[in-house]
């Protein structure tokens, strides 16, 4: 026997109203939640949670719900009032003395993660106006559409070998070493322009030095393929990536240098994780871990077996290998322990920093948010010297805040991460789709801040 509907109070809010307001016309269709939450492809409670005002709509939803009730558009009408009203009392609030402050007013590190004793239930006051003032400084940066970034269609046609051919005096081979390691600086500080920029002209010269210059020349290509088929997964071009990858790795080959094979072995473990071989990932980054190792070691060999047994811990966690992902991990941490803090040896940027960091991501996909957020406050962001890297821990941050009901501190560590590097936000597929999620899920008083967050991300 199915429960009766709870009684709805419409006059104690917006919100109430506009559950209400469903209620009524769901039950004018003769639907239940279960019916109705079918034909907008959300769970029957999910319906019910926003009659009760319990959790808020989306514009995209409520023009769904207009469709399948019939409505004429006056649920999209009547949240679109929600919305403007819950936007007008969060930024009257923000006026009120005494606020609680945002994570962009706080020094960078371990104040955007916030005290382990606060609960997902309790709501802390977060001011939000220099948020959104600070965002019309931004607006003219990097779109996430492919189609509009400068200098990938020229990327694309210099991989595909369609790019014509460049004349003029071969380049030295100080210079061609020059040219791989800025493009590497210009990757790891999220300068994703400026690698597009260089990359073109760097990969036909570095074709075109082959012969001449001999099994180098041959190592900064494999090298510049590595760095090419990075910036395609950025950029959500995975046959592009996996063909970079597949030219780093013959190139690598090529030298017969252990070396360069393995860091080249980087690219495929991350290519075959992107494409949904995870487990293949793991077992071949492990693989070629084991493969490197030399006695004595060295800091290339530390570093560059380091960074494939994170990867492959990565990999693992993906798969749902949690014993073998905390095997690598620790292993990771041996090889970290015997280098320099802050070392970036052949652009591997790995150090016992970045362990820390793998670990943060790795127990976030294993599903213990809480934990990821622990381990995070243990890590001082200044000595995270990549921007890449910091960025990565910030949007990890954010995630787990979000699994863990803290859409405040989820959205205010985005924030976070935009400021350090707007090119990598803009580009990375997860932060849109965790923005997406803060604006379906978070109090009403936050979900208008998320959606002046995701609109700046879409505009060029």
């Amino acid at each position: 026997m199915p429960y009766p509907d709870k009684k709805l109070e419409p006059e104690d809010g917006l919100l109430e109203w506009f559950g209400a307001e469903l209620r009524h016309h769901r039950k004018r269709n003769d639907l239940t939640q279960a019916e109705l939450g079918q034909r907008v492809y959300i769970s029957g409670s999910q319906i019910g949670k926003i009659e009760k005002a319990e959790r808020g709509c989306t514009d995209e939803l409520a023009e769904a719900l207009d469709q399948a009730l019939q409505t004429g558009g006056v649920l999209a009408r009547a949240w679109r009032l929600v919305e403007a009203q819950a936007d007008k009392q969060a930024l009257e609030a923000d006026d009120a003395p005494n606020r609680g402050s945002s994570a962009c007013e706080t020094p960078v590190g371990r104040d955007m993660l916030g005290h382990a004793e606060v609960q997902p239930s309790e709501e802390p006051p977060v001011k939000r106006r220099e948020f959104l003032a600070s965002a019309a400084t931004w607006s003219a940066l990097l779109t996430t559409e492919t189609t509009r970034i400068p200098g990938l269609a020229d990327l694309i046609t210099a991989v595909l070998n369609n790019a014509p051919e460049r004349s003029g005096d071969l380049p030295a081979l100080s210079e061609l070493r020059a040219g791989v390691s800025a493009a590497k600086r210009e990757y790891q500080s999220c300068r994703y322009r400026e690698v597009l920029q260089r990359l073109p002209g760097l990969l036909q010269d570095l074709h075109r030095a082959e012969d001449d210059l001999g099994e180098e020349a041959t190592a900064l290509r494999a090298d510049a393929y590595q760095i090419v088929s990075g910036v395609m997964l950025k950029h959500s071009e995975q046959s592009l990536a996996t063909l970079a990858a597949d030219r780093s790795m013959s190139a690598a080959t090529a030298t017969g240098a252990p070396i360069t094979i393995a860091s080249s072995a980087r690219a495929v473990t991350h290519v075959l994780m992107r494409t949904g071989y995870p487990d293949f990932a793991a077992d071949f980054a492990s693989s070629h871990a084991e493969k490197l190792d030399s006695d004595p070691p060295t800091p290339e060999t530390l570093s560059v077996s380091g960074a494939l047994l994170l990867r492959g811990a990565v990999a693992a966690a993906d798969a749902g290998k949690r014993a073998m992902a905390t095997e690598l991990l620790d292993a990771a941490d041996d090889a970290g322990g015997r280098l320099d803090p802050n070392g970036n040896v052949r652009g591997t940027g790995f150090n016992p920093v970045n362990v820390a960091v793998h670990r943060v991501h790795i127990a976030l996909v294993l599903g213990d948010a809480g934990r990821a957020i622990e381990l995070a406050r243990r890590i001082d962001m200044d000595q995270i010297r990549l921007v890449e890297r910091r960025v990565s821990l910030a949007i990890d941050v954010a995630t787990a805040f979000a699994q863990w009901g803290r859409y405040d501190r989820a959205l205010d560590t985005l924030y976070f991460a935009e400021a350090a590097a707007p090119q990598e936000v803009r580009v990375r597929k997860n932060v849109t789709e965790l923005v997406s999620i803060i604006e379906g899920a978070a109090p009403i008083s936050i979900r208008p801040h998320a959606t002046a967050f995701a609109r700046k991300l879409a505009t060029a």
